[in-house]
């Protein structure tokens, strides 16, 4: 591209983020002397789908959409001044109400943001590469009196590690030891096991043939680590293959076997069909009928000679023979598939992280807030707390408030070096929670209770702090608390006036009487059974005379049909596939057994009722949820009318218009 190109494309990318900034600016709106510029309603109708008019239900333009949205707009700007106005986020009820929403949401936001998505992605990074290792497991001993001796275990991991660290061979001491290899692995595997986390971070952090260097704790013992080899991991690969069996177990037999498999391999090295070679020599006759294709496999799907083969070979080349506890296999490999993006890949390590190491991770974080904020238990309060208590009974079973004054319930359970937490939350924190109900109220159960309240405390604490430094969720709290505003907004200003009574319902009813009609309808009676040929009995006895009910009385299988005689009631057409059949009958025919519900059903057609309207106490809750529509609908627009006298609005029409046809006319061009 020649440089006069180079320097009209810039100037024109220049004047085009020009034309840009100059149109986010233009306003559209004020309301109470605030502007709303086309750059503000923009972001808005981008970040707010929830409140745009549904313009495919309603059949409305992008351009009557876009109108409606700046309507809302306006709407939702005049009730937060309203809001401001009242001072309702003073009112202690509602700031207890935001601030318990901002406790939840900043624990939500912040543990998201500072622990699960950098975990996340870490573990995908490391995902890249897949592991060799090898180690010798140290079992946790046991005295003669069956106590479990962890630090035993530990001093002979770590002689072990200085062992290796001076020379000693890790083969050796894996055959003194319980021990071996791993095969390859990657990160998340681990995760769910109790020390899988340590496990990966100490392998991840070794380069091959490096011992690590402390020893990992698992449920049962210690782990001592060294690593073999690092690659480049891929997903899978896909492989087609010949095998060719040993018959008979002598050297003979084998070298039979394996020289037929090197002949086979060579042709198809010469360029012979290798999907024909499958179909015509592999003793797997399942794959054989699709030349040999195995389709995908990942790591741990086949046996370990063949997978090492098929993954460390190119695509397109023969491999073989690679000899298995089958026979021998002549293997090409077809695909490779890499691991996926890491926006594939993120929900599904997520998950395998939020079940496996994201606990660990939290009880990390709150050891270390506990030393920050500095902890600690209260043991008076807690001496005091075991005086009182039946400790053979379980949280949810003792009656607290009849054993505890008000100022020993006031004590505190722990400190920090700001606030404490009292005996009384510490009760309540177990009465909100279905696990820690159930706890005895011993040493075991009260430290457990009291670990959890500790938890949620701190994390609390540390989250509301931590929060603020993200402008995204400043940007939502700020949402948040609009919406609680606004909400208890209308409540006092819409809902709260809008008495439901039969006074008010009755002459709304009769008003709109042609809105409450019945469509036509039949009234069914109905024998339901499970077993076919019992159907068949049953049908064959009423065309014989049997009486309907009584049947219907000693056999219909449908819950609460019996006591009734197998009255079902009226219904419309369209109601299910027993009354559409049913309207294809006459008044009092009976069916043949119709399939239904995983049984069978016999129909007997009662009568015929005819369209006609419902009476009012038929149509009640529907009269009900309509007069509350239409009423909140004329109290909002009157209550917006107000607000709108009061606070002025003004709507630049003309610009907006033609802002929206300019925006339609360059997507139109694109």
């Amino acid at each position: 591209m020649s440089l006069s190109r180079v320097i009209t494309a810039l100037l024109g990318a220049l004047i085009l983020a020009g034309c840009a900034a100059n149109i986010n600016e233009k306003v559209i709106a004020t309301v109470d002397g605030q502007k709303i510029t086309y750059g503000e309603f923009q972001e808005e109708y981008k970040n707010n789908s929830y409140l745009k008019p549904d313009s495919a239900a309603q059949k409305v333009s992008l351009t009557q959409e876009k109108q409606k949205f700046l309507n809302l707009l306006i709407d939702y700007k005049l009730k937060l001044l309203e809001a401001k106005k009242e001072h309702l986020e003073d009112n202690p009820s509602i700031k207890a109400e935001i601030n318990g929403y901002r406790a939840q949401l900043a624990v939500s936001y912040v543990m998201e943001h500072t622990i699960t998505q950098p975990m996340v992605k870490e573990i995908y990074d490391r995902q890249k590469w897949e592991l060799r290792a090898k180690q010798v497991f140290i079992p946790f001993p046991k005295d003669s009196s069956g106590v479990v001796d962890t630090l035993k275990a530990f001093n002979q991991a770590t002689n072990i590690i200085r062992d290796l660290q001076h020379g000693a061979s890790m083969d050796s001491i894996i055959h003194e030891y319980r021990g071996g290899d791993s095969w390859y692995v990657t990160a998340g595997m681990f995760l769910q096991y109790q020390g899988g986390e340590d496990y990966e971070n100490l392998l991840y952090s070794l380069k091959p043939g490096e011992v690590g260097p402390y020893p990992v704790k698992t449920a049962f013992g210690y782990l001592v680590v060294q690593l073999l080899e690092r690659r480049p991991r891929i997903e899978a690969v896909r492989a087609s293959h010949i095998l060719i069996p040993v018959k008979g177990s002598s050297p003979e037999d084998t070298l039979k076997a394996y020289n037929r498999a090197v002949a086979i391999a060579d042709s198809a090295r010469n360029g012979v069909s290798f999907a024909k070679l499958a179909k015509d020599n592999s003793a797997d006759t399942y794959s054989a009928q699709k030349g040999g294709d195995l389709g995908f496999f990942g790591r741990g799907m086949m046996v370990r000679e063949f997978e090492q083969a098929a993954f460390d070979a190119r695509v397109g080349e023969i491999v073989g023979p690679v000899r298995t506890r089958f026979g021998y296999h002549i293997i090409k490999v077809t695909e490779r598939k890499p691991i996926p993006p890491f926006d594939q890949a993120k929900d599904k390590i997520r998950e395998q992280y939020l079940n496996g190491g994201y606990k660990a991770d939290l009880s990390k974080l709150v050891e270390k807030l506990k030393q920050e904020y500095g902890y600690k238990v209260n043991e008076s309060t807690l001496k005091m707390f075991f005086s009182k208590v039946d400790t053979s009974k379980r949280f949810n079973d003792f009656k607290f408030d009849s054993v505890f004054t008000n100022s020993e319930l006031l004590q505190p359970i722990f400190t920090l070096k700001e606030g404490s937490a009292s005996l009384d939350s510490l009760i309540k924190s177990t009465e909100d929670d279905q696990q820690l109900r159930m706890l005895y109220i011993n040493h075991q159960g009260v430290n457990m209770a009291v670990d959890e309240l500790a938890k949620k405390y701190l994390v609390t604490r540390y989250s509301e702090k931590k929060a603020m430094e993200f402008p995204e969720f400043i940007k939502l709290m700020k949402n948040y608390t609009d919406g609680i505003l606004i909400y208890h907004l209308e409540q006092q200003n819409v809902w709260d006036k809008i008495v439901v009574t039969d006074s008010v319902l009755k002459p709304y009813y009769f008003e709109h009487l042609a809105a409450y009609q019945w469509p036509p309808r039949v009234d069914l009676s109905e024998i339901f059974v499970y077993s076919d040929s019992l159907a068949k009995s049953l049908y064959d006895s009423l065309l014989n005379g049997a009486n309907f009910d009584s049947l219907a009385v000693h056999y219909t299988q449908r819950p609460g049909m019996k006591e009734k005689s197998g009255h079902y009631g009226l219904f419309a057409d369209s109601s299910n596939i027993l009354a559409s059949e049913a309207f294809k009958m006459k008044e009092g025919e009976i069916s043949k057994p119709i399939r239904f519900e995983g049984g069978y059903s016999i129909l007997r057609v009662n009568r015929f009722v005819p369209a006609g309207p419902k009476t009012f106490e038929e149509a009640r809750g529907e009269v009900a949820s309509d007069y509350q529509d239409y009423q909140s609908k004329r109290l909002q627009a009157e209550w917006l009318q107000s607000l709108k006298k009061e606070f002025g609005v003004e709507v630049e029409q003309k610009t907006f218009d033609e802002l929206i046809a300019q925006k339609a006319s360059v997507k139109s061009t694109e």
